[in-house]
């Protein structure tokens, strides 16, 4: 049965699906009718008048060449929807026609004999039931058919007046209503299978539309991400230059300025540029993490050296704020990327001094078992309870005040790339923290079983400035410089000679042999080499070091300075035994590549030199 809540758009349809499906049958319906003519002559042959078949014969060919002409005029005007119910009417008048020429048979040529009266009935059943599939498709036709051609032959059956004629018009009334019932179920099934299928069409319809508007808006989506991409590849180019420079020209004017009066002008300059370089690095570092192209290489490593770091850079920073910061030596090892774990920590640092208005903050790593938990600990303005599930979410940072969120005054990335850190290098990240109170950021990481000779840092009030430091590293070295920007070989000289060091610049390769040539005899040995990645003219920074060290004749420390954070430059650089730093390089960045290069460097040759 077909739902009352079934739009009439379906239904009309279904029921032009019911209507074209008549008008296919038009061969099956004539060859029934003429088999069953033909049958019905052959058993009232010898019963009724020849001329009476013959005329009722030609009749039903009549009726049923005039439905072919009906079924030719359907195919050639293809009717559309609305048309169909017109078109199901004249069908179901030939329909009731033939059912009447068969209810007229069962009248004007009963036979007398029972048996012959029998085999009328069987005949004509035989072909109403016969023809039940082909005539149930349509409602109007199958019931214009059925009762014309039914009702008279149990009319006449009734009509012999004795009870056994009288009990076989009931049992023909009662197959009649089966009949009836049976035809229209069937109807009703097929009504609803064919309603269902344009509901799944439109279904299908629908779903594909939204799988093509969802395929668009992915595509969108990946456009707009490939602009972002390139935006921020062009625009970080465009900026790195300028920055890095600006960076190391501050470093180097911090370290030059002498007046009094001067120096606090100096160290605003120089801390502006550090935030600025850094907030560009989280920039940075959010996209590299977003587009996956930040690949952990785990190894083996002493947390001290990680911690004395931390511990210059960071101390005098706390110290001129009025905060306690202790960071706690340890003997531990750890199994981590070294690289990506101090940007995990120095956030963490540098959140938990921009949050600490008073009091101090612990740095210290315990151990647990098999792993090593670094916590961050400082007595700031602690966190709420309800804001705690999305102070890692980015752009999202605490209210000085209040100690609840708040949004903008800041990127707010810190966290956010320390919690994407932390799940890149699968390290356990938890946070406790009171309101009013104070936080521990804690970091939970493997312990390295191996052990190395324990560098004592220096106590907190010996800790040496940047400059000091890099005083002590660079003095007297030799140091080539290649760039092709002017501004940034004179920001790299003018710093690397604040440091004591010795700079030779040049803009390519060429440049640099010929003035280690001028020096006259054996080019003077030389301590380092800083190059840019990308050099003018398709050059490249990592053929010059190639170049100076075939040159040389040994194999000089070299970093390479770029602003391309791409997978393929880290393996060129690698591929070249070079350390690579991406642009904007900060001067205490710099100046520890350098020493770690150099500390390499003494390692391979001391079982040359034992």
């Amino acid at each position: 049965m077909t739902s009352a809540a079934t739009a009439p758009s379906l239904l009309l349809h279904a029921r032009s699906d019911q209507v074209a499906t008549l008008y296919g049958q038009w061969h099956r319906t004539t060859l029934s009718m003429a088999l069953g003519a033909a049958l019905l002559c052959t058993v009232l042959w010898r019963e009724a008048a020849a001329t009476a078949m013959l005329a009722w014969v030609a009749a039903i060919l009549a009726n049923q060449a005039w439905r072919g002409q009906l079924a030719r005029a359907y195919r050639r005007a293809a009717p559309a929807a609305a048309l169909a119910p017109r078109w199901g009417w004249y069908w179901s008048i030939g329909s009731a026609l033939a059912g009447a020429l068969w209810g007229v048979a069962a009248v004007a040529m009963f036979p007398a004999s029972p048996p012959h009266q029998a085999l009328l009935i069987v005949c004509i059943f035989g072909v109403t039931l016969g023809g039940l599939n082909l005539t149930a498709v349509y409602k109007p036709s199958f019931y214009g058919f059925v009762l014309p051609a039914l009702l008279p032959l149990i009319t006449r059956v009734a009509w012999q007046g004795d009870q056994v004629h009288l009990f076989t018009a009931l049992v023909m009334g009662v197959v009649l209503t089966f009949v009836l019932v049976y035809g229209h179920h069937l109807n009703d099934l097929l009504t609803q299978s064919l309603v269902m299928r344009y509901e799944n069409r439109d279904l299908i319809g629908e779903l594909t539309a939204q799988t093509a508007a969802a395929e668009s808006a992915r595509t969108a989506a990946e456009n707009a991400n490939r602009a972002k991409s390139q935006f921020l590849a062009a625009a970080s180019h465009d900026l790195r230059q300028p920055l890095h420079a600006m960076g190391l020209f501050a470093a180097a004017l911090a370290v030059k300025a002498r007046e009094p009066a001067v120096q606090p002008l100096v160290a605003s300059i120089h801390a502006s540029v550090e935030a600025l370089e850094a907030l560009f690095g989280q920039l940075l570092d959010l996209s590299r993490l977003e587009a996956g192209a930040l690949h952990p290489e785990l190894i083996p490593m002493p947390l001290q050296p990680l911690l004395s770091r931390l511990a210059a850079d960071f101390i005098p920073q706390a110290a001129a704020a009025g905060i306690a910061l202790r960071i706690r030596s340890t003997r531990l090892n750890v199994v981590t990327d070294p690289v990506l774990l101090e940007r995990i920590l120095r956030n963490l640092v540098s959140n938990a001094l921009r949050y600490t208005r008073r009091g101090g903050i612990v740095v210290g790593a315990r151990r647990h078992g098999n792993e090593v938990r670094i916590d961050v600990i400082d007595s700031g303005i602690g966190i709420a309870p309800a804001d705690q599930g999305r102070i890692f979410d980015e752009f999202v940072q605490i209210d000085g005040a209040a100690g609840r969120m708040r949004h903008g005054h800041g990127l707010g990335l810190g966290l956010a790339i320390v919690r994407r850190l932390s799940a890149l290098l699968d390290h356990r990240l938890e946070m406790a923290s009171i309101a009013g109170r104070g936080s521990r950021f804690s970091v939970t990481l493997a312990r390295a079983a191996f052990h190395r000779p324990r560098l004592d840092p220096a106590p907190a009030g010996d800790i040496l400035t940047l400059g000091e430091r890099s005083a002590i590293a660079f003095a007297n070295r030799r140091i080539v410089v290649i760039d092709d920007d002017p501004a940034v070989i004179a920001a790299m000289s003018a710093l690397f000679s604040t440091w004591g060091a010795l700079v030779i610049a040049a803009s390519d390769a060429s440049c640099a042999s010929a003035q280690l040539r001028a020096s006259g005899g054996h080019p003077p040995p030389i301590d380092l080499i800083v190059a840019d990645l990308r050099l003018a003219d398709g050059a490249s920074g990592l053929d010059a070091v190639r170049t100076l060290r075939q040159t040389l004749g040994y194999p000089v420390p070299a970093l390479i300075v770029s602003g391309d954070t791409s997978d393929e430059a880290a393996a060129e650089a690698a591929a070249a035994s070079a350390l690579l730093l991406h642009k904007p390089v900060l001067a205490g960045a710099l100046s520890d590549a350098a020493e770690r290069l150099w500390q390499r460097a003494s390692a391979d040759r001391t079982p040359a030199l034992a």
